[in-house]
């Protein structure tokens, strides 16, 4: 009957709008619910029913019912929030939450209240994990995998691996003119004096820095960086150093054999006890870094920068230079790098061998004589005793100036220059230039320069120097040497100077025919000829005579030559110089010229009282099968260079040095202005407790620690779905995964479509009171209507059962 179909229709209404009185009293209940996002009802007529009307079929409807109840994920306005833990999302996402209970996060909500436990894990009020990377502490980028995120209460100490000091020094600072080096100005020993010094005068520094850096038990130490002019134009020399007394640098087992019985440096013994590093910083001429020298400072603290003994050559991948230090007595020393504010470009270049004479020459016996220069007249030179060679070119009736020694290759080379006094001093440097191939030059002190043409590892040594008095008389004491000891035949007075002494083997090894190239210490033995052309076999017995570095004699030591290979014996050279190392205590090798040379391991020095060496060869000999002899000739001994306390004479060995600095926006400068220091850090720390934390847009979390670090620790991951729509609401701000929704699709906030983080604030509720009031009118109106129909549907039946009565 058509009347009971319409009361069925009105239930229908009645029932949804029931429904949708639900809905709109959860949105009005939750409008101060933080995150929570309102829901609105759907509603749809249900399947018509079909009836005859005199014009033919016809529908009529049989009610309403719910179509659906959709989630409304409008962004909440937000609430700020004095706790820093707080966050809320402006744009797409949801926060990514983990059960205890469970393995993996696979609950999802907007409500960005959070706190940390008592492990320092970030949670929710429910206990609810909050998901996010963990920030790794030195690259400061995102480590593993998406999990669990907590925060320190405290941070462990963190040793000092990059020091930063940018300064500007005064280039009005005038050179000086007599070098003094910073590491001869050192001396670590003052602090265990009875009444302690400073370990350097301030009158052999221009200017100082100072800086904290951290060992790995995070205690603080006092670094300082002295600088200073040297004779050279735009150039300035600096010595990194610490307390003397706090240098525990661990010795390798090298030095410890040569410092025994310390293993450590020890301020009561050692020289260079809190001397970390040397350098020089080369400027061009608008006062920006040009190129940056290193060198490690040795217990002894002599670090003859003229020599590659000590150099520091940069790998193509460093930056920057570095330093050892050990605060802690640790048996792996620290390694710091030090930035001045330029960084390496990778590529290295040669150096070209320079030698310079001991003296300069005047040009005038009265006082206030000048250097001379290349173009000053024979006549004018003289020593610096006053004295003059004399000659008009012609042999046996001219001065006569002899030198010999090797050339580049290690080929030997001399030349003889009769004196003549009315040529210019260059015609006896073409000469020389000529014979040892090298460019010959009179430098500032007027000293004889002589600098290779090919530039690398050199063979070129000046061996002998003799001046030949014939018009004044046979040499004597008084002859006029311009460029060394007075009259000394012999003396080798143009090399390399060192600290620690030296000795030269006469002769020098050679290859096949007796001749270039030399050898080295890798060379087999069996390829190993003298001057003569004659081998060195199997067996052969070469005995040394001298003296050890410490005095001690030695006499008859012989070696015998053993040219099979074992695990024991290499089959070359250097099976020697091993065994010389331990018979003399001292360095073994062969140098570019191919000559056998020992030098002292500990530096001389400067004191009556101090060490000095007593390194010497008085002969060596080969006695057995072949005969051969290419270090000596029987008795000959070996050439002396005297270890060289008086400091920097201008030589430099050739080789391979670190070049092509590039100044950073941020660098060291030598402008007019006073010596200042600009600006200094270190990424060093000691220990700290956690004191407050701080949250970006990007969601990452940072902890402020009472030792002044600022760390990044964690960063919150967020979700995002395909349809949101399709999201489980769990309760308790909690969405879940359906199949409807899609699979989460995660990121860091800003990236992926997600939305960013807004710290110190809370999202509110998306329900809109004015619009929930409203739709509640038309929801009770519609009720009311559809009660009305079911009162008058009951009506009209009543009326149609009254029809019986």
């Amino acid at each position: 009957m058509a009347i009971a179909s319409s009361l069925y229709s009105s239930i229908s209404g009645i029932n949804t709008m029931g429904n949708a009185m639900s809905v709109l009293g959860d949105n009005v209940a939750n409008v101060n619910t933080l995150a929570f996002k309102s829901s609105r009802t759907v509603f749809q007529d249900v399947l018509s029913q079909s009836v005859s009307t005199a014009s033919g079929a016809a529908q009529v409807g049989r009610g309403v019912t719910l179509s659906t109840v959709d989630g409304l994920f409008a962004q909440g306005s937000f609430q700020s929030s004095s706790i820093a833990t707080d966050m809320a999302i402006g744009g797409q996402g949801f926060f990514m939450l983990r059960a205890t209970e469970n393995a993996e996060a696979d609950m999802y909500s907007r409500a960005g209240e959070f706190r940390f436990d008592q492990q320092g894990y970030l949670v929710t009020p429910m206990g609810y994990f909050v998901q996010g990377w963990t920030i790794d502490k030195t690259t400061g980028e995102r480590a593993g995998t998406i999990g669990d995120m907590r925060i320190d209460k405290t941070t462990p100490p963190v040793e000092t691996e990059l020091v930063e000091v940018i300064a500007n020094l005064d280039s009005r600072e005038d050179n000086e003119l007599n070098e003094v080096r910073l590491f001869d100005s050192w001396n670590g020993t003052n602090a265990s004096a009875i009444k302690p010094t400073a370990p350097i005068d301030p009158l052999q520094y221009e200017y100082t820095s100072a800086i904290k850096i951290y060992d790995s038990k995070g205690a603080s130490h006092d670094i300082s960086i002295y600088y200073d002019r040297t004779t050279r134009d735009n150039e300035w020399e600096y010595l990194i150093t610490c307390d003397p007394s706090e240098d525990l640098r661990y010795l390798d087992q090298r030095e410890q054999s040569i410092y025994a019985p310390n293993d450590t440096y020890n301020y009561e013994d050692h020289k260079g006890a809190g001397a970390l590093l040397y350098g020089t910083i080369q400027f061009d001429t608008s006062g920006n870094i040009k190129e940056i020298s290193a060198y490690d400072v040795p217990p002894d603290g002599n670090v003859d920068p003229a020599r590659s003994d000590n150099r520091i050559i940069l790998e193509n991948t460093d930056s920057y230079y570095s330093f050892e230090a050990n605060f802690t007595g640790a048996t792996t020393n620290q390694s710091v790098l030090v930035n001045f504010g330029a960084q390496y470009s990778g590529l290295t270049s040669t150096t070209r061998q320079s030698l310079v004479s001991e003296l300069g020459a005047v040009d005038s016996n009265l006082t206030g004589a000048s250097y001379i220069t290349s173009e000053t007249y024979w006549r004018d030179v003289y020593d610096t005793n006053g004295l003059q060679l004399q000659g008009d070119g012609v042999a046996l009736s001219s001065d006569t100036i002899f030198i010999e020694g090797f050339q580049n290759d290690g080929s030997y080379a001399s030349v003889t220059y009769n004196v003549n006094t009315d040529a210019k001093v260059q015609e006896f440097l073409d000469a020389v230039g000529t014979a040892f191939g090298c460019t010959a030059t009179i430098d500032a002190y007027g000293r004889l320069k002589m600098t290779d043409l090919t530039a690398g590892n050199s063979g070129m040594h000046i061996t002998n120097v003799v001046v030949d008095g014939s018009v004044t008389g046979p040499a004597t004491q008084d002859d006029a040497n311009p460029f060394g000891e007075s009259g000394v035949n012999g003396d080798t007075v143009i090399n390399i100077t060192t600290s620690k002494q030296k000795i030269f083997s006469t002769g020098q090894g050679l290859s096949t025919g007796g001749t270039v190239p030399v050898i080295t210490a890798n060379t087999p033995w069996e390829q190993v000829f003298d001057s003569t052309n004659t081998a060195i076999a199997d067996g052969d017995v070469f005995t040394f005579n001298g003296f050890a570095s410490d005095g001690t004699p030695v006499v008859n030591a012989t070696y015998t030559v053993d040219a099979v290979i074992t695990p024991t014996n290499t089959g070359t050279v250097q099976d020697m110089l091993t065994w010389l190392e331990t018979t003399f205590n001292a360095d073994a090798e062969i140098d570019f010229a191919g000559r056998l040379v020992l030098t002292d391991r500990v530096a001389d020095e400067a004191s009556a009282t101090g060490y000095h060496s007593q390194l010497a060869m008085t002969s060596v000999s080969d006695g057995s099968i072949s005969g051969a002899d290419p270090w000596g000739n029987g008795l000959t001994a070996f050439l002396t260079l005297e270890a060289d306390v008086s400091g920097e004479d201008g030589s430099l060995q050739g080789g391979v040095v670190s070049a092509d600095f590039s100044p950073e926006a941020l660098a060291t400068t030598q402008y007019a202005n006073s010596s200042t220091t600009i600006f200094q850090d270190q990424n060093g720390y000691a220990s700290g407790f956690l004191q407050a934390v701080a949250v970006n847009t990007e969601g990452i979390i940072t902890g402020n620690y009472s030792n002044g670090q600022v760390l990044k620790k964690a960063q919150v991951a967020l979700a995002n779905f395909a349809s949101l729509e399709g999201l489980f609401k769990r309760g308790g701000n909690i969405f879940t995964e359906t199949t409807e929704s899609g699979a989460p699709v995660t990121g860091a906030p800003g990236s992926n479509g997600l939305g960013t983080i807004a710290p110190n604030a809370l999202e509110a509720s998306n329900v809109d009171i004015g619009t929930e009031f409203v739709n509640l009118i038309t929801v009770q109106r519609g009720f009311q209507a559809n009660t009305k129909i079911v009162t008058t549907t009951d009506e009209m039946i009543t009326d149609v059962i009254n029809m019986k009565r």
